[in-house]
């Protein structure tokens, strides 16, 4: 055993992703030891084979069960049964270990780390105990009881795997015809020659009743069907009209197995974040919506829509951190980016631009602090840090009514905005990056909740004042926010949107850097 554990060129324990799991090797079988974990006189133990099965139903969980070497463990442990002890068997012993500290780890933290799969920041790293885990499997526990104590507890990670069992078995079926692109969109009460093939696909999903009663015009866009049609779109991000256009037939198009791996995605940025608090707001970024959930009562209290980054140059991040504290009436501190890129070029070709949108240069943060004219020379100060240029609150304030602070954010922030048309908008990827939030007020009645003193009339009262006021919560809130394209709503809809910032792509080609180079059976239904 001390051979291989030292082994570490082995082409069986070579990993591209093995991340240090050579420190509790040692504290599974320390120096000296001769002794195998998973034989005992002679023979497997019975958490071997269990343990097998847990990384076969790996799958369930969107990871594939051939990156943890489960056909090669699985032939090994069936020749190692008539086998005497010897190498072979010490090989298996310790890639067992192996294998089952990453699956482990890959449920508990995901594969990819986040950086090298898209911009996320404040990611804290999740820690377990491997070497505790590998040892109560090996005694008894369930290893499926032991995944699911690692697997995150977000309710958005939940239904996300019942969504992936699903959209498996559509991938298992037999293939929907495709629908044709219309050469003109095709409005509610046409006839169409794609109606069928529309209706199909409709019908699979889910989206048109299986009791649905027959058209009388199979080619018609119906009722029954614009109802369907819109139900869909809604669920793609897509201008709910019923009308079927280009961007609508794209999407019916998209077969099974793709959206199998946006869940699978989806899933793995979820294992990235950190476990969720006792109250938690969470900001699902290509979708552009907010939840605000009690961990501890298992409620979703508060569901919004918001405003996210546009595009990758001013993409929103994947964080976790925390609020804690709320702002009425907050005074707007443009960040570096925005002040040297957008305002001051504004600012330097007419003086008065500052004015019309309610900013104002000071030399100190106070509210009544004494305020300098756009002068050349004033501007330069700015630019050089010298003096603040902030925007005072009002009804054109940027921020809104309220603002929640998140220290640990770099700049990132969710406020309101006086820009309300935005949020009818299906897709609302619009800002330089912070969170702009449908109903403020009502976000900050949730955080201030269990803040004395802070109910529904004074939360109303401060929101209205002129002055700015600020409440430190006794307890921060935590705030997560996470990229994925596919998402389930607490009743169970399921929603498929646009890779905004081609996100997807990069953990697709980190997943392919990590794969193993030859991958045996993994037992997983249609393998890859």
């Amino acid at each position: 055993v001390a051979g291989v554990v030292g082994a570490s060129s082995h082409p069986w324990l070579r990993r591209p992703d093995l991340r240090d799991v050579s420190a509790s090797l040692r504290v599974l079988y320390p120096e000296g030891s001769a002794g195998l974990l998973w034989f005992e006189s002679g023979r497997p133990v019975p958490a071997l084979r269990a343990t097998l099965g847990a990384i076969g139903d790996g799958a369930a969980l969107g990871l594939d069960p051939a990156d943890f070497d489960l056909g090669r463990l699985t032939e090994a442990a069936r020749a190692a049964e008539g086998e005497a002890p010897g190498p072979d068997r010490a090989l298996l012993d310790v890639a067992l270990s192996v294998e089952w500290m990453r699956f482990l780890s890959a449920v508990h933290g995901g594969r990819v780390e986040a950086p090298r799969a898209g911009r996320g920041q404040d990611l804290p790293a999740r820690v377990l105990d491997l070497p505790r885990l590998v040892r109560e499997t090996r005694d008894g526990r369930d290893p499926d009881a032991v995944v699911a104590s690692v697997e995150p507890r977000y309710p958005g990670y939940v239904r996300l795997k019942a969504a992936l069992a699903r959209y498996r078995a559509l991938e298992a079926a037999p293939p929907l015809p495709d629908v044709p692109v219309p050469a003109a969109k095709v409005s509610p009460g046409e006839a169409w020659s794609g109606t069928s093939a529309v209706r199909s696909h409709l019908l699979a999903r889910g989206d048109l009743p299986a009791d649905a009663p027959p058209p009388a015009n199979p080619g018609l866009l119906d009722a029954a069907l614009v109802a369907a049609v819109k139900r869909f779109q809604e669920q793609h991000a897509l201008a709910e009209d019923g009308v079927l256009g280009r961007r609508t037939v794209e999407a019916l198009n998209v077969p099974p197995s793709r959206r199998v791996r946006q869940v699978e995605f989806a899933l793995e940025r979820w294992r990235w974040l950190p476990d969720p608090g006792r109250r938690v707001v969470v900001v699902e970024i290509p979708r552009a919506e907010l939840w605000a959930i009690d961990m501890e009562r298992g409620t979703t209290d508060l569901h919004m829509r918001t405003v996210v980054g546009a595009g990758r140059s001013h993409a929103t991040p994947m964080l976790a951190a925390s609020i804690s504290a709320v702002v009425f009436r907050p005074y707007w501190v443009p960040p570096p980016g925005i002040l040297k890129e957008e305002i001051l070029p504004e600012a330097r070709a007419n003086p008065a631009w500052l004015a019309r949108h309610g900013m104002e240069i000071v030399a100190r943060p106070e509210e009544d602090a004494e305020t300098f004219a756009p002068t050349e020379d004033v501007l330069s100060r700015v630019a050089k840090g010298e003096l603040t240029l902030r925007q005072r609150p009002g009804p054109r304030s940027d921020l809104g009514a309220v603002k929640f602070v998140v220290p640990d954010a770099q700049c990132i922030a969710l406020h309101g905005t006086p820009y309300g048309r935005l949020f009818e908008l299906p897709r609302r990827n619009r800002s330089h990056g912070c969170i702009r939030l449908q109903d403020p007020n009502a976000l900050a009645r949730w955080v201030l909740g269990k803040e004395e003193g802070w109910d529904a009339a004074r939360i109303a009262e401060a929101a209205g004042r002129e002055r700015s006021t600020t409440v430190k919560l006794r307890e921060p809130v935590q705030v997560v926010f996470v990229y994925g394209t596919a998402v389930v709503d607490p009743d169970g809809t399921e929603h498929f949107v646009e890779d905004a910032y081609q996100l997807d792509a990069q953990v697709e080609v980190e997943l392919a850097r990590l794969a193993r180079p030859a991958r045996r059976g993994s037992g997983r239904p249609g393998d890859r």
